[in-house]
């Protein structure tokens, strides 16, 4: 009989808990959060603009440092060239 799943499957399987997140992911959450706690109307909407902002930066810094990456790692392949 074989196991139904194996050591690999519980190592690539984490608790969330145990990822690390962004300290500007995390205010995004929180603000979220609080926003949630507040009746309809401009403060709330003011705190999930700042949430949705936060995780636009948070976006382009991702995509910022994997064009970084690429770049650095084209210029080293064009060096040994």
């Amino acid at each position: 009989m074989r196991p139904t799943h194996g050591p690999t499957q519980d190592n690539q399987m984490k608790h969330p808990s145990d990822t690390i997140v962004a300290p500007i992911r995390k205010q995004a959450t929180d603000a979220l959060r609080r926003a949630r706690k507040l009746p309809v109307g401009p403060h709330r909407n003011d705190l999930r603009q700042l949430a949705i902002g936060l995780r636009w930066l948070e976006k382009q810094r991702l995509k910022a440092t994997g064009r970084d990456q690429a770049t650095a790692l084209q210029a080293m392949r064009d060096s040994q060239s």
